[in-house]
């Protein structure tokens, strides 16, 4: 039953598109028609009116995706600014350490962080990559990638885990070169979170269609 049910609202959302069209060229055909008989006519206050209020609510409407479009933009790039920043800055203390070639204790300790991070960091890229390139369309109806949503919400969950190492090992120097770097990664790790806890908050908002009907479907 629910299959047939599925069926059926899909062939109406395919469907609808034409009939929609068809309902709003036939009332304009059909003034045109009226007008061409009678040339003299003119429309009355009531139908400019009309008129009027349609064009605003289109207006309002543009607007509104305008504005919805901006902040998406604004947030893809606070994301991509942040974790092109983190991994800036920890290819930057593996050069670091490689140069001051300290073994043992923190330096060492810093040293393997860096290098596990940087391989996160590809994969926060990667994840992030395919949630913004996904189609329009396929949004539309099917919603937003859940696969890379909750991958990137699972490094996200790393991430903390990877700051409370950075805090341990700043409590362990008493060098305030080494805590000023930490701490600067710290700060630059906690930003790209957040960010990117709102970017995977705004994706779990898109369901898509086919999304929004087996939800009302299911209550």
């Amino acid at each position: 039953m629910k299959k047939y049910l599925i069926l059926s609202f899909v062939f109406l959302l395919i469907s609808f598109p034409v009939v929609a069209k068809n309902a709003v060229n036939s009332p304009v055909q059909s003034q045109e028609r009226v007008q061409t008989r009678n040339p003299s006519v003119s429309p009355t206050g009531q139908q400019v009116q009309n008129r009027n209020e349609v064009q605003t609510q289109n207006q309002g409407e543009e607007s509104q995706l305008q504005v919805k479009t901006k902040e998406s933009e604004q947030l893809n790039q606070e994301v991509e600014e942040s974790v092109e920043k983190v991994s800036d800055y920890v290819h930057q203390l593996i050069e670091d350490r490689k140069t001051t070639g300290i073994k043992g204790g923190i330096g060492e300790k810093v040293s393997e962080f860096a290098q596990n991070q940087q391989q996160v960091q590809e994969k926060i890229k990667n994840s992030y990559e395919q949630l913004k390139n996904r189609g329009q369309l396929i949004r539309l109806f099917v919603g937003s990638d859940k696969k890379m949503t909750a991958a990137l919400d699972q490094l996200v969950g790393e991430n903390k885990l990877r700051i409370e190492e950075l805090e341990a090992l700043k409590n362990q120097t008493t060098n305030l070169a080494d805590q000023t770097q930490l701490q600067e990664t710290i700060d630059l790790m906690l930003s790209q979170n957040t960010s990117l806890q709102e970017k995977i908050a705004k994706e779990k908002q898109v369901n898509g269609l086919f999304g929004w009907f087996l939800k009302l479907f299911n209550r």
